[in-house]
C-alpha cells in the first residue's frame, strides 16, 4: 500500500550547540499508509506537537528522513517545502483559525486563491461543494464570526480539503467544543476520510475519540511507545 507519510529515525533538537541544548524527539519511526485514519495521543509536554509541526512541514527535524506524498523532503528548500505543503497537507486547528468577516465560501476559497491570486467560478463552485459535503449548504453565505464553534469547524474541514490534499493534519479539533459538537465534527472527518480516501492524523486528549480511529500512535518523552508501524 501506497505512503503518505514516512518517517524515519526523526530527531529534533533546541538551542542546538548551546549549554541549554535539549532533544525533543528521539529517532521516531512512524508510517502513515495511504487512507489511514489515525490518532496522535500522548501526555501534555510528550512532543506530539513538535511532531506534527514537522509532519506538516511547518519545522525541520535535526537528523532524520521525512517523506510526505512521495517526496523525499531532505535538501528541499523552503520555496520547495511551502510548495509541497501547499500540494500535500490540509491542517484542521482547535482554534479554526478563520477569517470572522469573511463568509464560508470566501474562508473555504483561502488556500486556493493564495495560491492563484485570483477567484474565479469554478472556485467558488468548489468551495460550495466542499461545504455541502461537510453539512454547511445553508451557511455558505453565512459570516463565520456568527457560526457556532462546531459549524465553524466544519468549515475548516472543508478549508483544509480545499486543495485536495492527501495528508489531513488535524491538532485537537475538537478541544473546543461540547460532546456532541464534537462527535459531528470527528464522524465529518472520518466519512472524508472513507469517501475520499484522505489520509487523518488527528492529535486528541480525547480517549474516547481515539478509540474511534483506525490506528493509535502514542508518544511519550519524544519516544512512539504504541502504534510506530
Amino acid at each position: 500500500m501506497a505512503e503518505d507519510a514516512l518517517l524515519s529515525g526523526i530527531r529534533k533538537s533546541f538551542n542546538i550547540g548551546a549549554p541549554a541544548e535539549v532533544e525533543i524527539l528521539h529517532g521516531i519511526d512512524i508510517t502513515l499508509e495511504h487512507g489511514a485514519f489515525c490518532a496522535l495521543i500522548g501526555p501534555s509536554g510528550s512532543g506530539k506537537s513538535t511532531l506534527l509541526n514537522i509532519i506538516g512541514l511547518l519545522d525541520r527535524q535535526s537528523a532524520g528522513r521525512l517523506v510526505i506524498g512521495g517526496k523525499d523532503t531532505q535538501g528541499l528548500d523552503d520555496a520547495a517545502l511551502t510548495r509541497l505543503r501547499g500540494e500535500t497537507i490540509g491542517f484542521v486547528f482547535q482554534a479554526h483559525n478563520l477569517i470572522p468577516a469573511f463568509t464560508a465560501a470566501e474562508n473555504v476559497m483561502m488556500p486556493m486563491l493564495l495560491s492563484r491570486g485570483w477567484a474565479d467560478a469554478a472556485m467558488r463552485a468548489a468551495a460550495e461543494a466542499l461545504l455541502d459535503r461537510v453539512g454547511m449548504t445553508r451557511w455558505r453565505d453565512a459570516r463565520v464570526g456568527n457560526l457556532s464553534g462546531g459549524q465553524a469547524q466544519r468549515v475548516s474541514i472543508a478549508r483544509a480539503l480545499m486543495m485536495k490534499p492527501v495528508l489531513v493534519l488535524a491538532d485537537e479539533p475538537t478541544g473546543n467544543l461540547d460532546t456532541a459538537a464534537a462527535d459531528g465534527v470527528f464522524d465529518m472527518m472520518h466519512t472524508m476520510n472513507q469517501e475520499q480516501g484522505m489520509t487523518f492524523l488527528i492529535v486528541t486528549h480525547d480517549p474516547r475519540l481515539a478509540k474511534r480511529c483506525g490506528r493509535i500512535i502514542e508518544l511519550v518523552d519524544g519516544q512512539v511507545v504504541q502504534g510506530a508501524a
